[in-house]
C-alpha cells in the first residue's frame, strides 16, 4: 500500500511539474500578445533554463513579487493562480513521497 501510494505521489509530482512549466509558458505568452513592449523589455522571456541566460530567472521573479498586477490584465492574474497551485501541490506531493520514505525506514525496518 505505501508503495503505491509512494508511486502515486511521485508520479502526480511530476505532474504538477509539468503543469507549473506548461502554465510558466503561458504567462509568457500572454505577456507577449497583450503587453509586448513589456515583454521585449524583460528579454522575451521563455521557459528555458540556461546557466549564462538571466531572462527566465528574472522573468521568474517578476511573476513571484506580483509585479504584473499593475497590469490590470485579469488573464495573466489567473494564469497566475494556477503556477502558484502548481506549487502548492508539488510542494505537498513531495512531503508526502519523503514522509513515506521516512515512515517506511523508520517503521518497516523495525
Amino acid at each position: 500500500m505505501l508503495n503505491t501510494l509512494f508511486t502515486l505521489s511521485a508520479l502526480l509530482f511530476i505532474a504538477a511539474m509539468i503543469f507549473q512549466i506548461l502554465a510558466t509558458q503561458a504567462f509568457f505568452n500572454r505577456l507577449e500578445k497583450g503587453h509586448n513592449a513589456l515583454y521585449q523589455e524583460m528579454g522575451k522571456p521563455k521557459w528555458k533554463i540556461q546557466l549564462a541566460d538571466d531572462t527566465f530567472r528574472d522573468a521568474v521573479k517578476y511573476i513571484r513579487s506580483r509585479k504584473f498586477e499593475a497590469l490590470n490584465d485579469q488573464e495573466l492574474v489567473s494564469i497566475y493562480k494556477k503556477i502558484k497551485m502548481s506549487d502548492y501541490a508539488a510542494i505537498t506531493l513531495a512531503l508526502l513521497a519523503v514522509g513515506i520514505t521516512l515512515f517506511q525506514a523508520i517503521v518497516l525496518t523495525k
